[in-house]
């Protein structure tokens, strides 16, 4: 009898409170936390799986979000959209303007002209959920270093919720009238094939995959195929057997987060460890059993409640605090006690009120959404007009870009590193510079390189194709090769700055596949390219890659152009540069570089026709390496030169061709 009064109860149409559900959203948001946290506690990150507590959302929003829907088609036979979508709004929204509102005055404080408009840029996606693409388009990979200082990059998952709730009413509500009795049928094909979708895209485009709604899909359609189960079938929640599978849940949740890592394929099939997880409790937890008891007392609900406001404040607080510092272990508990304090204060002042319709009207709501979007569109088209606030930046003496030449002698060969030399070049020669750039490509023979981001074999296509146009180009007569060193042929992020290069990293030689040592690839690749260049009557020329400067640039300098009021900050006037975050130690350098400088040196050696030019050694002397030269600084973020590096470079690079000719 208890039993069967406990399926009516489920398959009623009004919904009953689940406790349990909150407690899943305190794992979810502290997972969150931790990760992006990047606490290390007795030498190592225990939570570099806790990405996955967004997934714990994803299934937890698809579950209740179904619950709405289909409860409200089989008590009213119809569904009403302005509802839903008003307590959607009065959900999501209030909390991410307010977040938005408060982050402004911190950006404009602490983010240089470049960073300050991908902000705007930013905040301004997530109005329309559409976040998830930007950071798609601009973001490298998530968990790495240069976006952990980019505040809204966690509305991401925000947008794949929303755009979920936009579509899926719509098609939930076609099923369930035309095709009732297939829904769940419907629901775990879509499942299967968005899961296998998932798990092909994660090889050949693991952003497209982890950003996108596509490989999303199917864990939010988890939770959907939980909530019909129970509204066709009732709880399944007795016997001992049954109460043991929410405890094998929570051990899968918990092995998750301790044993995922960045190298984890997510999400794919192995995303099925704590996505099942989830669905264990969702399906058989409940007050009456251990896992149900522990997610119900009030610690777990009281997170749970906090959860959303909680995951909205955690990341800028963490972005903001990460400019301009290494953060110690006391910071990143600072952090998240004011994450604490202000999502307890948000829920109490923000959240509660701004659900309740009898404290905020929905004419008041609407008023205060529409004056809220159109004060942040104003925001945006301010910060675009400016360039990231105008006075933010070095006076524009820089000038114009010149085309490159038809009758151009010189090309310049690389990766982005030889890129940040164009601008330069093509300035002090008046467009005598043919660029043959590509990003994240060693410019040898046959030499392929690629990351998670990248297609294999596809930086040797096309470095094999430029140096077949430079040595068919009767025209050009100079070749300069530069690239990057240390961080393809190490493996290594200097200072833990875009870890995105690392991530899953290679360098092959095309021709010996089996070849694991990174300097004997690139020795081998550099003598054929050499030999090829010099024997079709090319100069060949070596550009030693400036040093990285190891921190985003506007970390260390204040830029202002006049005198004027900041935001949480002095008055300044002309360029100042911070000049002891500016610079590094030279040793750092020495000890960064060594290794590649020997094996350069051994080469200088093998080929004393080729010009090996030494760029480091005007940006370091025997202390320091800077980021500034007189007072004027030289990279626009972490290792790339900006306008007024390069012009340096070149002049640097220029001078000494002419010097090595007498």
């Amino acid at each position: 009898m208890n039993q069967v009064n406990q399926v009516n109860q489920v398959n009623s149409p009004k919904l009953s409170y689940r406790a349990e559900i909150d407690g899943l959203r305190a794992i979810a948001v502290v997972s969150v936390i931790l990760y992006h946290a990047q606490m290390v506690l007795f030498g190592r990150d225990w939570f570099e799986g806790g990405f996955i507590g967004v997934d714990i959302f994803f299934v937890i929003s698809g579950y209740l979000i179904t619950r709405i829907i289909l409860s409200e088609l089989e008590s009213k036979g119809s569904f009403n959209f302005l509802n839903f979508y008003e307590r959607r709004a009065r959900r999501i929204l209030p909390m991410l303007f307010v977040v938005i509102f408060v982050s402004i005055p911190y950006a404009w404080q602490k983010l240089g002209p470049k960073e300050f408009i991908e902000y705007a840029e930013s905040i301004f996606s997530s109005l329309y959920f559409g976040s998830n693409f930007f950071f798609y388009s601009s973001a490298s990979d998530y968990g790495a270093q240069n976006t952990l200082t980019m505040p809204f990059l966690h509305t991401w998952s925000l947008a794949v919720e929303e755009q979920f709730y936009l579509f899926f009413p719509f098609l939930a509500i076609l099923l369930w009238k035309v095709l009732k009795k297939y829904f769940l049928a419907v629901i775990g094909a879509s499942i299967l094939l968005s899961l296998q979708f998932a798990d092909v895209m994660e090889s050949r485009n693991a952003m497209f995959n982890f950003y996108l709604p596509y490989g999303r899909f199917w864990e939010l359609a988890c939770g959907s195929l939980l909530a019909a189960f129970e509204l066709k079938y009732g709880s399944i929640r007795k016997g001992w057997a049954i109460d043991l599978l929410p405890i094998f849940g929570l051990y899968l949740i918990f092995y998750s987060v301790l044993f995922f890592d960045g190298d984890t394929q997510h999400p794919s099939f192995y995303t099925l460890i704590p996505i099942v997880g989830v669905s264990l409790i969702i399906l058989f937890a409940s007050k009456d059993e251990l896992v149900g008891k522990i997610l119900s007392s009030k610690p777990f609900v009281g997170i749970g409640l906090i959860s959303y406001s909680a995951y909205m404040w955690h990341y800028p607080i963490f972005a903001f605090s990460r400019i301009g510092k290494e953060p110690s272990t006391y910071d990143k508990l600072e952090w998240v006690a004011l994450t604490l304090i202000l999502s307890i204060a948000s829920y109490y002042l923000i959240e509660r009120p701004f659900r309740s319709r009898e404290i905020v009207k929905t004419k008041t709501l609407l008023i205060i959404l529409f004056s809220s979007v159109a004060l942040v569109l104003a925001f945006y088209l301010y910060s675009i007009n400016s360039n990231g606030a105008k006075y933010y930046q070095v006076p524009s003496t820089l000038p114009n870009q010149p085309s490159t030449n038809v009758d151009a002698r010189i090309a310049i060969v690389g990766d982005s590193h030889a890129g940040h030399l164009g601008y330069g070049m093509l300035v002090k020669t008046n467009g005598g510079i043919k660029m043959y750039e590509s990003a994240g490509c060693i410019p040898l023979r046959d030499v392929d390189r690629y990351d998670y981001r990248f297609t294999v074999g596809g930086c040797a296509a096309h470095t094999n194709a430029s140096l077949d146009d430079i040595i068919n180009n009767k025209t050009i007569d100079t070749v300069i090769l530069s690239t990057m060193g240390p961080v393809y042929l190490d493996n290594t992020a200097f200072q833990q700055q875009d870890l995105a290069r690392v991530t899953k990293q290679n360098v092959v030689d095309m021709r010996q596949p089996n070849n694991a040592d990174r300097y004997s690839v690139f020795k081998n690749g550099f003598k054929r390219t050499v030999n090829e260049l010099i024997g079709s009557g090319k100069k060949v020329i070596f550009v030693i890659d400036v040093p990285e400067l190891g921190k985003q640039s506007h970390t260390c300098v204040v830029k202002n152009t006049t005198t004027r009021w900041r935001p949480y900050g002095p008055l300044v006037k002309g360029n100042i540069v911070d000049e002891p975050n500016c610079r590094y130690a030279r040793e750092l350098y020495d000890e960064r570089a060594n290794k590649y400088r020997s094996m350069l040196l051994e080469m200088e050696r093998e080929f004393p026709s080729v010009i090996f030019i030494d760029l480091p050694k005007y940006f370091c002397d025997s202390n320091f390496c800077y980021g500034y030269k007189d007072n004027v600084p030289l990279y626009r973020d972490v290792d790339h030169l900006n306008k007024y590096g390069s012009l340096y470079a070149a002049e640097l690079i220029l001078r000494e061709l002419v010097q090595r000719k007498h």
